[in-house]
């Protein structure tokens, strides 16, 4: 293992107990998010140490890399290095757990929108637009598990991000995607993303 590997390591492993930590004395609410929000952010000072010589950018066949850095055996608390093409925005979507992205390298816009309706009907949802916020390196987003957004690449070059989550994307089950036009919701497992898992260090 070269020695930027072993930091790599010293630092997710370092990071994510604390970060465990907060969520298991807090609970998953706003302060404690931020708390982890704070964390993730200071990683990304490390930028050096998720370059694409370890972490290749997508080609344009494949859109996206999900590479997984950490997580548990359940799936929780689990960690990802994400880097997007610039070709479009993604689903409207929430991820039915806590999460957190921070810019490592590239701009991600994320478009946060607000429900309307009680959610008392399957399959149907009122969305507006409450806010929208470009993530660059050095920023970061916290969301609770029922918030609603959806991010597009608006640099030229592909993005760099860390994405934590509360639950992988296999054990995201109640994951909805939202039609703003139509009004509607459908179920969208996270299940059927994607992930290399040869880059995980612990």
């Amino acid at each position: 293992m070269t020695d930027l590997a072993v930091q790599r390591k010293e630092l997710i492993s370092t990071s994510m107990n604390q970060i465990k930590s907060i969520i298991k004395f807090k609970g998953v609410n706003r302060d404690a998010l931020e708390e982890v929000k704070n964390i993730v952010t200071s990683m990304t000072g490390e930028a050096e140490m998720f370059g694409d010589s370890a972490f290749p950018t997508p080609t344009p066949e494949e859109i996206a890399k999900i590479y997984l850095l950490s997580d548990e055996d359940d799936g929780d608390f689990s960690l990802y290095l994400i880097s997007v093409l610039p070709v479009g925005p993604s689903p409207i979507h929430d991820h039915g757990t806590f999460a957190v992205i921070a810019g490592l390298d590239g701009d991600e816009e994320n478009t946060i929108y607000k429900r309307l309706d009680d959610g008392s009907e399957d399959g149907k949802a009122s969305l507006e637009v409450d806010y929208k916020v470009t993530l660059k390196s050095g920023d970061a987003i916290a969301f609770m598990p029922e918030d609603i957004h959806r991010i597009c690449v608006v640099s030229e070059k592909p993005t760099r991000h860390f994405h934590l989550y509360g639950k992988g994307f296999e054990q995201q089950t109640n994951r909805l995607e939202f039609n703003i036009k139509e009004g509607t919701t459908k179920s969208a497992s996270g299940s059927f993303i994607p992930v290399d898992e040869s880059r995980r260090v612990i």
